[in-house]
């Protein structure tokens, strides 16, 4: 079974290259979706580094969290710390779990693959590029986010770049035009290089 793993910064359109994977029949693990799970599982011991502030009905509040962690590099690393080792934990139960029922692939779909260390669990890497002026665009669209803002998350973020992944692991690196049909192209093309069999679901 192949570990592929798709990363790049903020708004590059992980997403969209993860749903094309999707609908060709491979498990897709949305890595920030289990970082919400973490945050949750790790209430106590974030509002007891980052205070009460942080909390909204007595849940983590996502977006005061950001504010805060990503204007300070020390508080993003608390976080990190915190919160990372359960999601590793968690992407390796699943690749586990893909493994056991003979699939040939599973998708990590992670902005954050090289600072968690979930490259090393990979056969391949995809990085995906978009223009900085579109990734801000959608941020804004997407979260409201102001252009300083948007920078402070980009300075958070600096360490997501092909070049730092380049090593044992293949990357290829796709760039967004923004076309679903390229897009989709662009992964099945990818599928035959690797050697991947796609079966789109109906």
């Amino acid at each position: 079974m192949l570990v592929i793993g798709i990363t790049g910064r903020a708004c590059a359109g992980k997403n969209a290259y993860a749903s094309v994977f999707a609908s060709f029949g491979f498990p897709v693990v949305d890595v920030d979706t289990l970082g919400h799970a973490a945050l949750e599982q790790s209430k106590e011991e974030i509002v007891q580094a980052f205070g009460s502030g942080i909390l909204t009905d007595h849940s983590i509040d996502r977006k005061k969290l950001g504010q805060l962690v990503f204007s300070d590099s020390s508080k993003l690393k608390i976080l990190e710390s915190i919160s990372h080792p359960k999601m590793v934990e968690a992407c390796k139960g699943l690749i586990d779990e893909a493994r056991q029922q003979d699939k040939a692939a599973i998708i990590l779909n992670a902005a954050l693959l090289g600072r968690m260390g979930l490259d090393v669990l990979c056969d391949h890497i995809l990085f995906i590029q978009a223009p900085l002026l579109v990734r801000y665009g959608r941020a804004k669209g997407r979260e409201r986010l102001t252009w300083k803002r948007f920078l402070a998350r980009e300075r958070a973020q600096k360490d997501i770049n092909a070049v730092s992944l380049a090593g044992k692991i293949p990357v290829k690196i796709l760039h967004n035009t923004r076309s679903r049909t390229l897009i989709h192209r662009q992964v099945a093309t990818y599928c035959a290089t690797i050697g991947l069999s796609i079966s789109p679901q109906l």
